[in-house]
Protein backbone atom coordinates (compact mmCIF):
# COMPACT_ATOMS: atom_id res chain seq x y z
CA UNK A 1 0.00 0.00 0.00
CA UNK A 2 2.94 2.54 0.96
CA UNK A 3 3.96 1.90 -2.36
CA UNK A 4 1.22 2.71 -4.41
CA UNK A 5 0.81 5.95 -2.24
CA UNK A 6 4.47 7.10 -3.20
CA UNK A 7 3.56 6.40 -6.95
CA UNK A 8 0.63 8.41 -6.18
CA UNK A 9 2.33 11.19 -4.85
CA UNK A 10 4.85 10.95 -7.62
CA UNK A 11 2.46 11.80 -10.15
CA UNK A 12 0.57 14.68 -8.80
CA UNK A 13 4.24 16.11 -7.96
CA UNK A 14 4.96 15.91 -11.61
CA UNK A 15 2.01 17.40 -12.64
CA UNK A 16 2.75 20.39 -10.04
CA UNK A 17 6.48 21.21 -11.23
CA UNK A 18 5.97 21.03 -14.61
CA UNK A 19 3.17 23.36 -14.25
CA UNK A 20 5.59 25.44 -12.20
CA UNK A 21 8.05 25.50 -14.42
CA UNK A 22 6.42 26.22 -17.70
CA UNK A 23 4.89 29.28 -15.81
CA UNK A 24 8.51 29.96 -15.73
CA UNK A 25 9.50 29.73 -18.94
CA UNK A 26 6.65 31.49 -20.27
CA UNK A 27 8.40 35.00 -18.11
CA UNK A 28 11.72 33.71 -19.08
CA UNK A 29 11.43 33.99 -22.85
CA UNK A 30 15.46 32.83 -22.91
CA UNK A 31 17.75 33.70 -25.99
CA UNK A 32 19.75 30.59 -26.96
CA UNK A 33 22.60 32.96 -28.02
CA UNK A 34 23.33 30.80 -31.45
CA UNK A 35 23.94 27.77 -30.45
CA UNK A 36 22.68 24.63 -31.65
CA UNK A 37 18.98 24.20 -30.98
CA UNK A 38 17.65 21.66 -33.61
CA UNK A 39 15.55 19.67 -30.63
CA UNK A 40 12.77 20.80 -28.71
CA UNK A 41 11.18 18.52 -25.75
CA UNK A 42 14.16 15.62 -25.98
CA UNK A 43 13.69 11.84 -25.92
CA UNK A 44 10.76 9.98 -25.40
CA UNK A 45 12.02 7.89 -22.42
CA UNK A 46 11.39 4.63 -24.35
CA UNK A 47 14.75 3.75 -26.78
CA UNK A 48 16.48 0.74 -25.84
CA UNK A 49 19.55 1.11 -23.71
CA UNK A 50 22.35 1.05 -26.52
CA UNK A 51 20.50 3.83 -28.03
CA UNK A 52 19.82 5.90 -25.24
CA UNK A 53 23.93 5.54 -24.79
CA UNK A 54 24.59 6.92 -27.58
CA UNK A 55 21.94 10.05 -26.72
CA UNK A 56 23.44 11.11 -23.76
CA UNK A 57 26.96 10.87 -25.44
CA UNK A 58 26.16 13.02 -28.29
CA UNK A 59 24.59 15.43 -25.82
CA UNK A 60 27.72 15.26 -23.64
CA UNK A 61 30.17 16.03 -26.73
CA UNK A 62 27.73 18.70 -27.18
CA UNK A 63 27.77 19.86 -23.41
CA UNK A 64 31.35 20.45 -22.91
CA UNK A 65 31.94 21.86 -25.89
CA UNK A 66 29.95 24.83 -25.05
CA UNK A 67 31.74 24.77 -21.24
CA UNK A 68 34.88 25.19 -23.01
CA UNK A 69 33.90 27.81 -25.84
CA UNK A 70 32.95 30.00 -22.60
CA UNK A 71 34.82 31.41 -20.22
CA UNK A 72 36.35 28.57 -17.85
CA UNK A 73 34.62 28.71 -14.28
CA UNK A 74 36.54 30.03 -11.89
CA UNK A 75 34.56 30.61 -8.60
CA UNK A 76 35.73 28.03 -7.11
CA UNK A 77 38.98 28.91 -7.19
CA UNK A 78 41.51 26.22 -7.39
CA UNK A 79 40.39 23.08 -7.33
CA UNK A 80 40.95 20.65 -3.68
CA UNK A 81 42.63 17.90 -4.26
CA UNK A 82 43.08 16.32 -0.84
CA UNK A 83 40.09 17.45 0.89
CA UNK A 84 39.28 14.55 3.07
CA UNK A 85 43.30 15.07 4.39
CA UNK A 86 42.82 18.79 5.27
CA UNK A 87 39.17 17.50 7.23
CA UNK A 88 41.11 15.01 9.09
CA UNK A 89 43.83 18.05 10.16
CA UNK A 90 41.12 19.88 11.10
CA UNK A 91 38.68 17.40 13.05
CA UNK A 92 42.09 16.37 15.31
CA UNK A 93 42.28 19.98 16.37
CA UNK A 94 38.76 19.78 17.26
CA UNK A 95 39.05 16.99 19.15
CA UNK A 96 42.38 18.28 20.96
CA UNK A 97 40.43 21.45 21.86
CA UNK A 98 37.24 19.59 23.13
CA UNK A 99 40.15 17.26 25.15
CA UNK A 100 39.01 19.03 28.53
CA UNK A 101 35.37 17.94 28.03
CA UNK A 102 34.04 14.43 29.73
CA UNK A 103 32.65 13.11 26.59
CA UNK A 104 32.30 14.05 22.69
CA UNK A 105 29.41 13.32 20.94
CA UNK A 106 29.02 10.68 18.71
CA UNK A 107 26.35 12.37 16.68
CA UNK A 108 27.68 14.19 13.08
CA UNK A 109 28.26 17.79 13.02
CA UNK A 110 25.87 19.39 10.43
CA UNK A 111 25.54 22.77 9.18
CA UNK A 112 21.92 23.16 7.33
CA UNK A 113 22.11 26.70 5.00
CA UNK A 114 19.25 28.42 3.91
CA UNK A 115 18.80 31.31 2.02
CA UNK A 116 16.69 34.24 0.60
CA UNK A 117 16.18 37.15 -1.47
CA UNK A 118 18.37 39.65 -0.53
CA UNK A 119 15.95 42.49 -0.55
CA UNK A 120 12.80 43.34 0.71
CA UNK A 121 9.01 40.99 -0.74
CA UNK A 122 6.98 42.55 -3.50
CA UNK A 123 4.13 40.53 -1.11
CA UNK A 124 3.06 42.21 1.57
CA UNK A 125 3.56 39.54 3.77
CA UNK A 126 6.53 37.94 1.80
CA UNK A 127 9.24 39.20 4.86
CA UNK A 128 6.90 37.79 7.87
CA UNK A 129 6.56 34.45 5.99
CA UNK A 130 10.40 34.57 5.36
CA UNK A 131 10.70 35.60 9.36
CA UNK A 132 8.24 32.50 10.06
CA UNK A 133 10.21 29.97 8.09
CA UNK A 134 13.72 31.05 9.69
CA UNK A 135 12.11 30.89 13.07
CA UNK A 136 11.02 27.23 12.36
CA UNK A 137 14.83 26.61 11.17
CA UNK A 138 16.59 28.15 13.86
CA UNK A 139 14.18 25.75 16.90
CA UNK A 140 14.71 22.69 14.80
CA UNK A 141 18.20 23.65 15.04
CA UNK A 142 18.73 24.70 18.48
CA UNK A 143 16.77 21.36 19.45
CA UNK A 144 18.99 18.90 17.93
CA UNK A 145 22.41 20.57 18.55
CA UNK A 146 22.84 21.90 14.55
CA UNK A 147 24.43 24.95 13.32
CA UNK A 148 22.36 27.48 11.07
CA UNK A 149 23.76 29.81 8.03
CA UNK A 150 20.98 31.96 7.02
CA UNK A 151 21.92 34.15 4.22
CA UNK A 152 20.41 37.26 3.15
CA UNK A 153 22.93 38.55 0.65
CA UNK A 154 23.66 38.21 -3.42
CA UNK A 155 26.18 36.29 -3.55
CA UNK A 156 27.08 36.56 -7.16
CA UNK A 157 25.90 38.02 -10.09
CA UNK A 158 25.97 34.71 -12.38
CA UNK A 159 24.95 31.55 -9.87
CA UNK A 160 21.80 33.57 -9.07
CA UNK A 161 18.00 31.89 -8.57
CA UNK A 162 18.73 28.27 -7.25
CA UNK A 163 22.20 28.12 -8.15
CA UNK A 164 23.24 30.04 -4.84
CA UNK A 165 22.68 26.71 -2.74
CA UNK A 166 26.16 25.18 -5.00
CA UNK A 167 27.65 28.61 -4.30
CA UNK A 168 26.90 28.53 -0.95
CA UNK A 169 27.85 25.04 -0.29
CA UNK A 170 31.35 24.75 -1.39
CA UNK A 171 32.15 27.92 -0.13
CA UNK A 172 30.86 27.15 3.82
CA UNK A 173 32.41 23.60 2.98
CA UNK A 174 35.48 25.10 2.89
CA UNK A 175 35.10 27.47 5.80
CA UNK A 176 33.94 24.17 7.99
CA UNK A 177 36.28 21.54 7.19
CA UNK A 178 34.89 19.93 10.81
CA UNK A 179 31.52 20.09 9.38
CA UNK A 180 30.37 15.91 8.29
CA UNK A 181 27.64 16.57 6.67
CA UNK A 182 25.94 19.74 4.86
CA UNK A 183 22.06 20.32 4.70
CA UNK A 184 20.92 22.77 2.21
CA UNK A 185 17.03 23.12 2.82
CA UNK A 186 15.19 25.67 0.71
CA UNK A 187 13.40 28.78 2.74
CA UNK A 188 9.84 27.15 1.05
CA UNK A 189 10.45 24.08 2.97
CA UNK A 190 9.37 23.75 6.70
CA UNK A 191 9.90 21.19 9.83
CA UNK A 192 6.66 19.98 10.72
CA UNK A 193 8.41 16.67 12.98
CA UNK A 194 10.28 18.46 15.44
CA UNK A 195 11.58 15.38 16.76
CA UNK A 196 12.28 13.26 13.96
CA UNK A 197 15.56 13.04 13.24
CA UNK A 198 17.92 12.00 9.85
CA UNK A 199 18.75 8.09 9.98
CA UNK A 200 22.39 9.15 8.96
CA UNK A 201 23.23 5.24 9.68
CA UNK A 202 21.29 4.41 6.49
CA UNK A 203 23.38 6.54 4.77
CA UNK A 204 27.02 5.21 5.81
CA UNK A 205 27.88 4.07 1.97
CA UNK A 206 26.41 7.56 0.26
CA UNK A 207 27.86 11.19 0.32
CA UNK A 208 24.94 12.53 -0.74
CA UNK A 209 20.93 12.07 0.18
CA UNK A 210 17.70 14.08 -1.37
CA UNK A 211 14.04 13.10 -1.80
CA UNK A 212 13.58 10.83 -5.17
CA UNK A 213 12.93 7.61 -6.93
CA UNK A 214 15.55 5.47 -8.47
CA UNK A 215 13.32 4.12 -11.35
CA UNK A 216 12.28 8.04 -12.34
CA UNK A 217 15.67 9.15 -12.44
CA UNK A 218 17.48 6.28 -13.96
CA UNK A 219 14.94 4.21 -16.01
CA UNK A 220 12.24 7.32 -16.91
CA UNK A 221 15.13 9.85 -17.21
CA UNK A 222 12.77 12.50 -15.09
CA UNK A 223 14.34 16.07 -14.20
CA UNK A 224 11.86 15.46 -11.07
CA UNK A 225 12.49 12.20 -10.36
CA UNK A 226 14.93 13.75 -7.87
CA UNK A 227 13.98 17.09 -5.66
CA UNK A 228 17.54 19.86 -4.86
CA UNK A 229 15.06 22.00 -2.68
CA UNK A 230 16.49 19.83 0.29
CA UNK A 231 19.80 17.95 0.42
CA UNK A 232 22.32 16.47 2.73
CA UNK A 233 25.85 16.41 1.35
CA UNK A 234 28.89 14.85 3.01
CA UNK A 235 31.87 16.91 3.76
CA UNK A 236 34.52 15.06 1.58
CA UNK A 237 36.45 15.07 -1.32
CA UNK A 238 33.80 13.35 -3.25
CA UNK A 239 31.37 16.33 -2.76
CA UNK A 240 33.95 18.64 -3.07
CA UNK A 241 34.54 17.26 -6.90
CA UNK A 242 30.29 16.65 -7.57
CA UNK A 243 30.13 20.68 -7.06
CA UNK A 244 32.84 21.48 -8.94
CA UNK A 245 30.87 19.24 -11.83
CA UNK A 246 27.89 20.76 -11.08
CA UNK A 247 28.91 24.28 -10.80
CA UNK A 248 30.12 24.91 -14.19
CA UNK A 249 26.51 24.97 -15.91
CA UNK A 250 25.44 27.43 -13.20
CA UNK A 251 26.54 30.81 -15.33
CA UNK A 252 23.83 32.68 -16.14
CA UNK A 253 23.95 33.67 -19.62
CA UNK A 254 24.87 32.42 -23.01
CA UNK A 255 26.44 29.04 -20.46
CA UNK A 256 22.75 28.27 -18.65
CA UNK A 257 20.85 29.07 -21.72
CA UNK A 258 22.33 27.22 -24.02
CA UNK A 259 22.59 23.99 -21.38
CA UNK A 260 19.53 23.74 -20.72
CA UNK A 261 18.08 22.86 -23.57
CA UNK A 262 21.11 19.62 -23.85
CA UNK A 263 19.10 19.16 -20.59
CA UNK A 264 15.69 18.74 -22.13
CA UNK A 265 16.63 16.94 -24.67
CA UNK A 266 18.72 13.85 -22.14
CA UNK A 267 15.85 14.48 -20.35
CA UNK A 268 12.40 13.37 -21.20
CA UNK A 269 9.12 16.07 -20.61
CA UNK A 270 11.98 18.90 -19.48
CA UNK A 271 10.58 21.97 -20.75
CA UNK A 272 13.51 23.88 -22.58
CA UNK A 273 14.82 26.24 -20.96
CA UNK A 274 17.76 27.62 -19.26
CA UNK A 275 19.49 24.95 -17.43
CA UNK A 276 18.42 24.58 -13.41
CA UNK A 277 20.43 23.22 -10.51
CA UNK A 278 18.28 19.99 -10.29
CA UNK A 279 18.04 19.10 -13.91
CA UNK A 280 21.84 19.32 -13.86
CA UNK A 281 22.35 17.40 -10.85
CA UNK A 282 19.86 14.79 -12.52
CA UNK A 283 21.88 14.52 -15.40
CA UNK A 284 25.31 13.81 -13.80
CA UNK A 285 23.75 10.92 -11.92
CA UNK A 286 22.79 9.98 -15.06
CA UNK A 287 25.34 10.03 -17.44
CA UNK A 288 27.75 8.90 -15.18
CA UNK A 289 25.73 6.80 -12.33
CA UNK A 290 28.77 5.00 -11.54
CA UNK A 291 30.73 8.12 -10.06
CA UNK A 292 27.97 10.08 -9.07
CA UNK A 293 24.70 8.27 -9.01
CA UNK A 294 25.82 5.64 -6.65
CA UNK A 295 26.74 7.63 -3.67
CA UNK A 296 23.42 9.40 -3.91
CA UNK A 297 20.11 7.89 -2.11
CA UNK A 298 17.30 9.10 -3.24
CA UNK A 299 15.12 8.22 0.05
CA UNK A 300 11.21 7.96 0.22
CA UNK A 301 10.95 6.10 2.86
CA UNK A 302 10.18 9.36 4.82
CA UNK A 303 9.17 12.66 3.73
CA UNK A 304 12.71 14.44 3.60
CA UNK A 305 10.42 16.78 1.57
CA UNK A 306 6.72 16.31 1.35
CA UNK A 307 4.35 17.58 -0.63
CA UNK A 308 2.25 20.37 1.21
CA UNK A 309 -1.07 19.78 -1.00
CA UNK A 310 -1.18 16.24 0.27
CA UNK A 311 -0.34 17.34 3.93
CA UNK A 312 -1.63 20.69 5.53
CA UNK A 313 -5.05 19.64 5.92
CA UNK A 314 -4.44 16.89 7.36
CA UNK A 315 -2.70 18.15 10.44
CA UNK A 316 -5.76 17.77 12.42
CA UNK A 317 -6.16 14.04 12.03
CA UNK A 318 -2.57 13.94 12.11
CA UNK A 319 -2.04 15.04 15.64
CA UNK A 320 -5.62 12.87 17.02
CA UNK A 321 -3.65 9.72 15.68
CA UNK A 322 -0.25 9.81 15.68
CA UNK A 323 2.73 11.70 17.24
CA UNK A 324 5.89 13.03 16.22
CA UNK A 325 9.40 11.32 16.14
CA UNK A 326 8.05 7.91 15.03
CA UNK A 327 7.17 7.86 11.93
CA UNK A 328 8.04 10.98 9.46
CA UNK A 329 6.11 10.04 6.62
CA UNK A 330 2.17 10.70 5.59
CA UNK A 331 1.39 9.88 9.12
CA UNK A 332 3.57 12.69 10.10
CA UNK A 333 5.89 14.28 8.22
CA UNK A 334 9.72 15.34 8.82
CA UNK A 335 9.55 18.31 6.12
CA UNK A 336 6.88 19.58 4.11
CA UNK A 337 8.03 21.67 0.94
CA UNK A 338 5.84 24.48 0.11
CA UNK A 339 6.86 23.62 -4.06
CA UNK A 340 4.90 26.03 -6.43
CA UNK A 341 4.45 28.73 -4.22
CA UNK A 342 6.97 32.02 -4.06
CA UNK A 343 6.07 34.16 -0.86
CA UNK A 344 8.54 36.93 -2.26
CA UNK A 345 6.66 37.49 -5.16
CA UNK A 346 2.83 35.89 -4.97
CA UNK A 347 2.29 31.70 -6.37
CA UNK A 348 4.10 30.85 -9.26
CA UNK A 349 1.98 27.61 -10.06
CA UNK A 350 -1.50 28.69 -11.60
CA UNK A 351 -3.30 26.17 -9.48
CA UNK A 352 -2.48 28.34 -6.61
CA UNK A 353 -3.65 31.34 -4.76
CA UNK A 354 -0.76 33.24 -2.94
CA UNK A 355 -3.77 33.81 0.28
CA UNK A 356 -3.75 29.94 -0.58
CA UNK A 357 -0.17 29.31 0.23
CA UNK A 358 0.14 31.76 3.02
CA UNK A 359 -2.35 30.38 4.70
CA UNK A 360 -1.06 26.80 4.53
CA UNK A 361 2.19 27.49 5.42
CA UNK A 362 1.43 29.29 8.41
CA UNK A 363 -0.89 26.26 9.33
CA UNK A 364 2.39 23.87 8.62
CA UNK A 365 4.34 26.67 10.70
CA UNK A 366 2.03 26.59 14.22
CA UNK A 367 1.82 22.59 13.65
CA UNK A 368 5.43 22.49 14.28
CA UNK A 369 5.23 25.38 16.90
CA UNK A 370 3.01 23.54 18.93
CA UNK A 371 5.86 20.78 19.14
CA UNK A 372 8.10 23.25 20.72
CA UNK A 373 5.30 25.39 22.74
CA UNK A 374 4.34 22.19 24.49
CA UNK A 375 7.43 21.54 26.06
CA UNK A 376 7.07 24.45 27.96
CA UNK A 377 3.02 24.18 28.70
CA UNK A 378 2.11 26.34 25.57
CA UNK A 379 -0.25 26.08 22.17
CA UNK A 380 -1.94 27.45 19.43
CA UNK A 381 -6.15 27.18 20.39
CA UNK A 382 -5.87 26.70 16.59
CA UNK A 383 -3.28 25.84 13.53
CA UNK A 384 -4.55 29.52 12.02
CA UNK A 385 -4.22 31.39 15.22
CA UNK A 386 -0.81 33.58 16.03
CA UNK A 387 -1.72 33.58 19.59
CA UNK A 388 -0.76 30.98 22.39
CA UNK A 389 -2.28 29.79 25.60
CA UNK A 390 -1.58 27.82 28.74
CA UNK A 391 -2.42 23.82 28.58
CA UNK A 392 -2.10 21.40 31.34
CA UNK A 393 1.61 19.78 31.03
CA UNK A 394 2.29 15.75 29.69
CA UNK A 395 4.80 14.24 29.60
CA UNK A 396 6.32 13.43 26.01
CA UNK A 397 8.74 11.08 24.68
CA UNK A 398 10.25 13.57 22.47
CA UNK A 399 13.90 13.06 22.07
CA UNK A 400 15.16 16.94 23.47
CA UNK A 401 12.88 17.25 26.19
CA UNK A 402 15.67 15.96 29.06
CA UNK A 403 18.63 18.20 27.28
CA UNK A 404 16.44 21.33 26.59
CA UNK A 405 13.71 21.33 29.53
CA UNK A 406 14.31 19.18 32.66
CA UNK A 407 11.27 17.72 33.93
CA UNK A 408 11.46 18.89 37.33
CA UNK A 409 10.90 22.54 35.65
CA UNK A 410 7.95 23.81 36.67
CA UNK A 411 4.93 24.18 34.10
CA UNK A 412 5.37 28.28 32.85
CA UNK A 413 1.76 29.76 33.14
CA UNK A 414 2.26 32.87 31.26
CA UNK A 415 4.67 33.96 28.57
CA UNK A 416 6.80 35.75 31.01
CA UNK A 417 7.52 32.55 32.73
CA UNK A 418 8.25 31.16 29.31
CA UNK A 419 10.45 33.83 28.16
CA UNK A 420 12.33 33.07 31.61
CA UNK A 421 12.17 29.21 30.92
CA UNK A 422 13.52 29.38 27.39
CA UNK A 423 16.10 31.91 28.50
CA UNK A 424 17.31 29.53 31.51
CA UNK A 425 17.07 26.49 29.47
CA UNK A 426 18.72 27.48 26.26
Amino acid sequence: MRTSQYNAIYIICATVAACTYLMWRISSQIDINGFDTDFTQGAGGEEAPDEVRRLLTEIDQKLQRILKSNKKFTKFGPRVEDWDAQREIAKAKKRSNAANQSSESSKPLILLITSSHPHSCAHERGDEMLLKSIKNKMDYCRLHDIELFYNLDKIDDEMTSWWVKVFLTHMLMLKHPEVDWIWWMDSDAIFTDMSFEIPFHKYANHNMVMHGWDDAVYDKRSWIGLNAGVFILRNCQWSMDLLHAWAPMSPKGAVRNAIGPLLSKALPGRPVNEADDQSALAYLMLTDREKWGSKVYLENSYYFQGYWRLLTEKFEEMMAKYKPGLYGDERWPFITHFVGCEFCEGAVNPEYSSELCISQMERAVNFADNQVLSLYGFKHPTLRANSVRPVARQATTSLFVSTYLPSSSPAPTSLQDLNRSSKDSF
